[in-house]
């Protein structure tokens, strides 16, 4: 039977090197959030479908966002070469682990990373990364 988990300990991963794949984790992360699966549906109602009622397909599936939230940290590697993976535009393989033996693995685009320092609050930033293909648990 599993036990409830708390974010101590957890980390968030993303790749620095393809091939053999090298794992870097990227520093002051205090949240990662991913997004279930959504299943895009079509209506295949007609005027010929009984009682008037609509009807549905499954169409092709989305898998998601990871969000993940942390303080910003001038100049640290970790984010900087986020920005970088960023501005490429290109997929890397990703992962989130939690729990003393637990993860989530996905490719993943980076689509935003948003630093934000206002005057009286810690400095932190915002990662949106958009999932592309299966994702993994383990």
């Amino acid at each position: 039977m599993s036990n409830p988990i708390v974010g101590i300990g957890d980390s968030f991963e993303f790749a620095t090197v393809a091939s053999p794949t090298t794992f870097t984790i990227l520093a002051g992360v205090n949240s990662v959030a991913i997004s279930g699966d959504k299943v895009s549906m079509e209506k295949t109602t007609t005027m010929s479908t009984v009682n008037g009622v609509d009807t549905f397909i499954a169409s092709t599936q989305d898998p998601g966002t990871c969000d993940v939230k942390g303080f910003f940290l001038p100049g640290d590697v970790t984010q900087v070469a986020l920005e970088a993976i960023r501005a490429a535009g290109q997929p890397v393989a990703m992962k989130a682990l939690y729990g003393t033996s637990n993860s989530c693995s996905f490719t993943g685009i980076v689509e935003s990373f948003t630093p934000s320092w206002p005057l009286e609050k810690t400095a932190s930033f915002d990662l949106k990364i958009k999932i592309s293909g299966p994702k993994t648990y383990a």
